[in-house]
């Protein structure tokens, strides 16, 4: 089963990618359909799905790495249609979303890409992927970063650095589905930093860098920084308020040295959405 939706995926991007310029609708395309058909010979779907969407995910950045196609293209289009494929024949989970960011950024570690752009796009097709389904571009956002954090704990890339690119990817996705902004970033926020804390790594960098990923983010597209950081503030804030201990503290200051830092006043919380 593995080797066939490999050679198909394979076969079928890379055809794509060279044709014309119909690469993104492609990708989703091809990636959904090819999903569909090999869960559709499978009896049970749901214990198939996570070993099929990553093989998809992992296939077609190889593909692409191949031909030096756009990483960032085949990524996001490739996520969106791998959660397409699977809402046609079965239900997508949040956990799901997660195996799909890890092994975005993990392959693209392992063929040389750029992570940092590639953890942006999966962000990206994680929240424009779930759109009108049953998990939630909030829910989206949580898994993808756990996704995020643990597939740079396990190449050796820098987390700090992929936290600020995983909440751009947030925000980019939220722009292009008109999702919550400020509950998607809060959830990304603390997702990244909760993860961190079960992984060892360095919550406080990870809570600083997401917060600078919102405001830079913000700036780029015209949004408020001021919201934007308040959101990630509060994620990293909720984190540390479970983690708790010296770690808990680490991230609180972090966070508030962060804010002071840049001169972003944040008079109160971004209140929450009804």
């Amino acid at each position: 089963m593995q080797t066939t939706i490999r050679e198909t995926i394979k076969n079928s991007i890379t055809g794509v990618l060279k044709g014309t310029g119909e690469a993104a609708a492609g990708i989703v395309d091809v990636v959904s359909a090819t999903i569909v058909k090999t869960l559709q010979g499978v009896k049970d779907v749901q214990v198939a799905v996570s070993s099929v969407v990553v093989g998809a995910i992992s296939t077609a950045i190889k593909a692409a790495g191949d031909i030096e196609a756009d990483l960032t293209i085949v990524t996001k289009n490739s996520i969106v249609g791998a959660i397409k494929g699977v809402h046609e024949v079965g239900t997508v989970t949040a956990d799901m979303v997660r195996d799909a960011v890890h092994e975005a950024i993990k392959t693209t570690a392992e063929i040389g890409g750029d992570v940092g752009s590639v953890t942006k796009s999966a962000i990206v097709g994680a929240i424009k992927g779930t759109r009108d389904i049953t998990v939630s571009s909030e829910e989206a956002a949580t898994k993808a970063a756990q996704g995020t954090i643990r597939a740079v704990s396990e190449v050796g890339t820098d987390a700090g650095t992929a936290a600020k690119n995983a909440v751009k990817g947030a925000i980019g996705g939220v722009t292009e589905t008109s999702g919550r902004l400020a509950a998607v970033i809060k959830n990304t926020s603390k997702g990244l930093v909760l993860e961190a804390s079960q992984l060892g790594g360095d919550v406080a960098a990870i809570a600083k860098n997401a917060v600078v990923g919102a405001i830079e983010a913000a700036r780029e597209i015209g949004l408020s920084a001021e919201e934007t950081a308040s959101a990630a503030a509060e994620g990293a804030i909720e984190a540390a308020k479970t983690i708790g201990g010296k770690t808990g503290s680490a991230v609180s200051k972090a966070v508030t040295g962060t804010i002071s830092g840049i001169k972003v006043i944040i008079k109160e919380p971004f209140k929450k959405e009804k």
